[in-house]
């Protein structure tokens, strides 16, 4: 009985023992990797380093500068770059998924970028708005004039385009009189509505497009917007923000498969 209690206790000793050496290896093998992976990101690092150092040669300004002009540091200026692409990755996935394709959803998206060059409102104001927009438009045409309405009505009212999209949701939504703000600034009445008459959803968005659509009163309002100083400091602000979603891509990559 002695004898064979020996064996048992022998054999799973030896079986453990091989566990942890199976173990040692794959921590070693893991050890490698990550230091490989770590070895990888230093060289987008040092690659997007490189590229914001060409960028400021070819402004011909010093790299400190050349953030100075813009009134950003260094630590702000990573910040506001990860929030670029952080911005940009989530629009894409939740136009995808509005979208119902991956195909659709690029599309809506590149539609989204070439207006934004056109217009007084930068990449990054339209982006944080869209995602409403995104919701009562069918498809990436649809979205296309729906922000083009959008932008005709922030320039005639002097709302940001962020709380004119919201207010657009809401009147495609529930009609003219669920927009409270468009109320007080008069939106109402551009379009020709008496107050107290009630308005079907319908009607409410047959009449933006008509007055704030192509050839309407109000359509050429974004136009008129973008020769002035704030629309000229919307189209520097909007090449700035696609300059820190270029950065953010030489990052964004290879940082998420490390954290993977």
């Amino acid at each position: 009985m002695t004898v064979k209690l020996n064996i048992n206790a022998n054999v799973t000793g030896s079986g453990q023992i091989n566990k942890l050496n199976a173990g040692l290896v794959a921590t070693g093998a893991a050890s490698k990797r990550a230091s490989k992976g770590l070895r990888d990101l230093g060289t987008v690092a040092a690659r997007g380093r490189a590229q914001i150092a060409g960028l400021a040669t070819a402004l011909n300004v010093g790299l400190a500068a050349g953030f100075a002009a813009v009134t950003l540091g260094t630590g702000k200026f990573i910040k506001d770059t990860f929030d670029a692409g952080n911005t940009v990755e989530s629009l894409q996935i939740r136009f995808k998924l509005l979208f119902g394709s991956v195909e659709e959803g690029a599309k809506a998206f590149d539609t989204l970028t070439k207006f934004a060059a056109k217009v007084p409102f930068s990449l990054e104001e339209i982006s944080k708005g869209s995602g409403n927009l995104a919701v009562i438009a069918k498809d990436a045409d649809e979205l296309n004039e729906i922000l083009k309405v959008t932008g005709n009505v922030a320039a005639a009212t002097g709302l940001d385009f962020r709380q004119t999209a919201e207010q657009i949701q809401r009147s495609f939504a529930g009609g003219i009189a669920s927009a409270d703000v468009f109320r007080e600034r008069g939106v109402r009445a551009m379009l020709g509505f008496q107050a107290g008459v009630t308005v079907s959803v319908e009607e409410t968005k047959k009449r933006f497009f008509e007055v704030f659509g192509k050839g309407g009163d109000f359509g050429n309002a974004t136009v008129e917007l973008s020769k002035t100083l704030v629309g000229q400091v919307s189209m520097v602000q909007d090449k700035y923000f696609k300059f820190r979603q270029i950065v953010s891509k030489q990052f964004f990559g290879a940082l998420t498969a490390q954290i993977k």
